[in-house]
């Protein structure tokens, strides 16, 4: 909505006045650029479209809407990981000691013995042996049978007595340090919270961490201070490491990590990527970074202030508010509001703000940001205008006069 109330600039008196100036405050000589009229009237609100609803971007201007990003996240949990093998090659299996049959040599026949009485005192000894052997296998797995069962299901009693020793589940070993295994690239869902990591290998993209850089040994997070784009920072004891992680808030973005005073530039469609850009004209600079912030109703009160992006997490210590200038070509007329005073190049295209209007050549006399014939919409007075197609509610029309 236009802020500024329609009014008669044949009754605008330059801020200076004095005898350099025509009829209804055009200059006497006006320069290439001034388009005097017969009679400067301005414009009647009810026949001509110039002061529209829309809000012009001045001093404090917050143009609406905003562009707010929801982040999907990753699962509340994750899946629950595997049991792996026991440690050793498999749970304990109880072996059995088997002794061979002995076989005792035939004696010489001696007189007095027939040969069928010793070949019945050595059968008798055999079947006494092998008797005996039974006897011991069977013992044997009957000991050793509840050992199998106490090692299936984890308990202390028989089984593998070395994980006993040691007083640690064999389980453990079969969980996968991520951090330990882990290389510059790699993305991992982070389940816990900012002061307790909870890592998950995972494919990149929204809502991940990448792994932008490791230090290897240490486990000092702050390591990672420094490192470009560092959102946390993970360490494993027993790898003796530190993950630095940046997080990707949409995919393709690279806004996200955007500091002051560089460019940006990206569409209005709600949750679509912002990227950094070189700064120039139609682009977006970032004068304001706000950490743990989503609402660009944070940004600060300034005249370049036009236009806020926002991402918005889960986890609030990952949001992020821009609060953005746009970079007009024709400069600070994109922001003047009626009766400010500008300093206009030779060439008519270029205006800054001036402290003081002493130090100024030219006065707003009036704006819309509605789409209009600028020439015949200012009647008379010098006009310039600004059309911006992504965002046609940054687009403007100025009308000035000499000072």
């Amino acid at each position: 909505m236009d802020p500024y109330p329609p009014y008669d600039p044949n009754a605008a008196v330059p801020p200076n006045g004095g005898s350099n100036y025509g009829p209804n405050g055009a200059p006497a000589n006006p320069g290439a650029g001034y388009a005097p009229g017969p009679t400067p009237a301005y414009p009647n609100p009810g026949a001509n479209p110039g002061y529209g609803p829309n809000q012009a971007p001045g001093m404090g201007y917050v143009p609406s809407p905003e562009t707010s990003h929801n982040i999907g996240y990753p699962p509340v949990a994750p899946p629950a990981p595997g049991q792996g093998p026991y440690p050793g090659g498999g749970p304990y299996q109880g072996g059995v000691p088997g002794m061979a049959p002995q076989y005792a040599p035939m004696p010489p026949q001696r007189p007095g013995m027939p040969v069928a009485g010793w070949i019945g005192i050595a059968l008798g000894a055999m079947l006494v042996i092998g008797l005996g052997i039974t006897g011991v296998v069977v013992g044997l797995d009957r000991s050793e049978a509840p050992g199998d069962t106490a090692s299936d299901t984890g308990a202390d009693s028989g089984g593998d007595t070395s994980s006993d020793a040691s007083g640690s589940d064999p389980t453990e070993a079969a969980v996968a340090d991520p951090v330990a295994d882990a290389l510059v690239g790699d993305c991992f869902y982070d389940h816990g919270d900012e002061t307790t990591p909870d890592l998950e290998a995972t494919t990149c993209g929204a809502g991940t961490f990448e792994a932008i850089d490791i230090v290897e040994g240490t486990t000092d997070l702050s390591s990672c201070d420094g490192v470009a784009a560092v959102d946390t920072a993970v360490s494993s004891t027993g790898a003796n490491r530190v993950l630095c992680l940046s997080y990707t808030a949409i995919a393709g973005d690279d806004a996200y990590h955007a500091q002051v005073d560089e460019c940006v530039y990206g569409s209005s469609t709600p949750s679509s990527p912002w990227n950094v850009t070189d700064c120039q004209d139609g682009a977006f600079k970032v004068i304001e970074r706000l950490e743990g912030e989503s609402s660009t109703s944070a940004c600060s009160d300034s005249a370049y202030y036009i236009y806020g992006v926002g991402y918005s997490t889960d986890q609030s210590y990952l949001d992020v508010t821009l609060c953005l200038q746009m970079i007009y070509a024709s400069g600070d007329a994109g922001y003047a509001e009626i009766d400010d005073c500008l300093s206009m190049n030779s060439d008519y295209t270029y205006f800054e703000f001036v402290s003081d209007c002493g130090d100024g050549n030219v006065y707003v006399t009036g704006r819309t940001n509605e789409s209009v014939d600028s020439e015949s919409w200012c009647n008379g007075w010098g006009w310039a205008y600004e059309e911006v197609p992504d965002f046609p509610e940054l687009s403007y029309t100025l009308c000035w006069g000499y000072l």
